[in-house]
């Protein structure tokens, strides 16, 4: 659990640069760490990913809300009129 914890902080850019400078020793030095560290960051990365595709879906969602229910309509052509060229 340390190393999670010390890999996350050294990650997320929580620790201080001597703690850093001393994991990157430790990971030069034990590459089961180095290991751990790349799993760790292809983690972030697939929930970035996720998060991203979640919320596109939730605004593609909103936006179809928007677009199909007449209730908006006012809204949606006013929000048109700010694009158009004079």
């Amino acid at each position: 659990m340390n190393n999670i914890k010390a890999i996350d902080d050294y990650l997320l850019g929580r620790i201080a640069p001597g703690d850093a400078l001393l994991l990157e020793v430790n990971i030069l030095l034990n590459s089961d760490l180095a290991d751990d560290i790349k799993h760790q960051q292809n983690t972030y990365t697939i929930i970035r990913q996720y998060s991203r595709q979640k919320i596109r879906a939730e605004i593609m969602a909103v936006q179809e809300t928007l677009a199909t229910k007449p209730q908006y309509r006012g809204f949606m052509q006013r929000i048109a009129n700010l694009f158009k060229k004079y």
